[in-house]
This record gives C-alpha cells, sequence and structure tokens, in this order.
C-alpha cells in the first residue's frame, strides 16, 4: 500500500511541475522569436580547414616582435549609431541603455527591425520604481558591441518623461 501511495504522490508531483513552470507574456514570446531568427540568420556554417585561406595558416605563427617605437592609441568609439547597422547581434537583447551623462537607465527589452534586417526602434524597460517602458528611435542612439551598452543623447528626465509603451 505504501508503493502505491508513493507513486501516486510522485506522479502527482510530476503533473504538477509544468503548472509551477514561469510564464512568458506575448511581448517576451514575440522578442524572443525575433532574436531567433535574427541569430540564426547571422549563424554562417563553418568552413572545413581543408578549405580556409592560405593566411589562416599563418594564425598559427608565433607572435611577433613587440614594436620598439611609440605606440598612438585610437579615440575611443562611442559606438556605432544602432539604425546604420544591419542585423545587430543577439546579445543586444541585454544591453544597458545609458543616458547623455553616461547614466544606466534602463535595459534593452526588443529591437525592432525592417525587412532589411536595420534597426527601427528601441524598446526599454526603466530602471525605477514605476514599471515604464518606452521606445527610443534608433537613429537617435548608437550602440557599442564590446560594451554591449546603447547610449543616446537624451537625458535621463527626458527618457523618462516619454510616455509608457508597455
Amino acid at each position: 500500500m505504501k508503493t502505491i501511495l508513493m507513486t501516486g504522490a510522485a506522479f502527482a508531483m510530476f503533473a504538477a511541475a509544468p503548472a509551477l513552470a514561469g510564464h512568458s507574456t506575448r511581448a517576451e514570446i514575440e522578442a524572443t522569436r525575433q532574436l531567433n531568427l535574427q541569430a540564426s540568420q547571422n549563424a554562417a556554417p563553418a568552413q572545413p580547414v581543408a578549405q580556409q585561406a592560405p593566411d589562416m595558416v599563418a594564425m598559427n605563427a608565433p607572435p611577433s616582435a613587440a614594436p620598439t617605437m611609440s605606440v598612438q592609441t585610437a579615440a575611443i568609439d562611442s559606438g556605432t549609431m544602432l539604425s546604420a547597422m544591419t542585423n545587430p547581434p543577439s546579445k543586444i537583447a541585454t544591453a544597458n541603455v545609458r543616458d547623455s551623462s553616461g547614466k544606466i537607465v534602463g535595459a534593452v527589452q526588443k529591437v525592432e527591425v525592417n525587412p532589411q534586417g536595420q534597426p527601427t526602434r528601441v524598446s526599454v524597460a526603466l530602471i525605477g520604481k514605476a514599471e515604464k517602458t518606452v521606445v527610443l528611435d534608433a537613429g537617435a542612439v548608437r550602440y557599442d558591441m564590446a560594451k554591449n551598452e546603447i547610449t543616446t543623447e537624451a537625458s535621463g528626465d527626458q527618457i523618462k518623461a516619454m510616455p509608457n509603451n508597455s
């Protein structure tokens, strides 16, 4: 009798597990679908070693000596205008958003792209007490891939004053 009760309890626990799992909103599901589509379009099949260019062999050579003269560093790149990109990387979905003073004001929720893969709008969930999502024009923000950050010329107050788009 104990075996039947324990088996029944285990079955009930496993059957209830899907009901306890988290649920996504339609907006989250659509954002995930769009990012997965972009990632699959950006993925390129790996080229077999036999077909790689001869200069790829040089990549396995030992490093050359360090320069003996002074080296000038390039100016820090503040990113690329988001609207100028085609098929932005999927990691943009986790990017922080900074205002004109460099303060983090939110996080990317969704990037809308046109049929050519160029971003047109960015939905941003703002940090703060009120749950608010605003939409920024992709032509008014820059994306730094190395830092995975979006920067806007608008101040934090200007961004917070935008209408809620959630």
